[in-house]
């Protein structure tokens, strides 16, 4: 066996660099995009919501709308039609848990969408880290955390800052102090609550918070829809 068909280590854990990695990845898949879709995706399942769906474009998610009766989309994409906002605030304080919940994101659902080959897909933040971490450690697999700044802009660095947070986590250090400083002096909380005026204050403190949330959403593509359940 040669070794670059050598099977990877049950404990290994990488950082994508660009989004071919993500592409092509077999293993476990952990998806972060911190300021909205994972805290708004953690939020929908930890509220009770029973039907979640991720989709990797707006006229997916669209013709999924049409087809969902009584259907909630949340997207910071204007789409046209009645929507809530990308806001994990919104997400579980502000909507009905009972009705089925549909989400399309500029970076968040589509880095989700590009793990199609691997063998499980999770959605993590700093909110649910303690329950991510440790359904990790009790069921290894070889790992690739996937920023979601990586299919949409760069310069959104509390993904990645986050990401390295969660090789921390995973390998028992408590990186999230110092993670938070460098997010705070990157100045994107600030931008986000200028953009985000009706929810961002509301939104920041629940994103920058360690640990309330105990669901650890898990993605399962069929047919081009992206299926969330509790993986705990």
């Amino acid at each position: 066996m040669s070794p670059t068909s050598l099977p990877l280590p049950q404990n290994k854990v990488s950082i994508a660099l660009d989004a071919a990695e993500a592409r092509t990845w077999r293993g476990r898949g952990i998806v972060i995009d911190l300021f909205r879709f994972s805290n708004t995706i953690c939020a929908l399942v930890e509220s009770g919501r029973r039907d979640v769906r991720v989709y990797p474009t707006p006229a997916m998610a669209l013709a999924a709308r049409r087809l969902v009766k009584d259907a909630d989309l949340f997207s910071e994409i204007n789409l046209g039609v009645e929507q809530y906002d990308n806001s994990p605030y919104t997400a579980l304080y502000g909507s009905d848990p009972a009705r089925p919940a549909l989400s399309v994101t500029n970076s968040g659902s589509p880095a989700a969408a590009s793990l199609l080959l691997a063998e499980e897909v999770l959605v993590a933040c700093f909110a649910n880290f303690p329950a991510l971490a440790a359904y990790c450690r009790a069921n290894p697999k070889p790992t690739l955390i996937v920023p979601a700044c990586l299919f949409y802009d760069m310069k959104h660095v509390e993904d990645m800052i986050c990401a390295r947070a969660l090789v921390g986590e995973l390998e028992g250090r408590d990186a999230f102090p110092d993670a938070l400083g460098e997010i705070h002096s990157s100045g994107r909380v600030l931008d986000f609550m200028a953009f985000r005026p009706e929810t961002g204050k509301r939104d920041m403190e629940l994103v920058l918070k360690k640990g309330w949330m105990k669901s650890v959403p898990r993605i399962k593509f069929k047919a081009g829809a992206g299926l969330v359940e509790n993986a705990v």
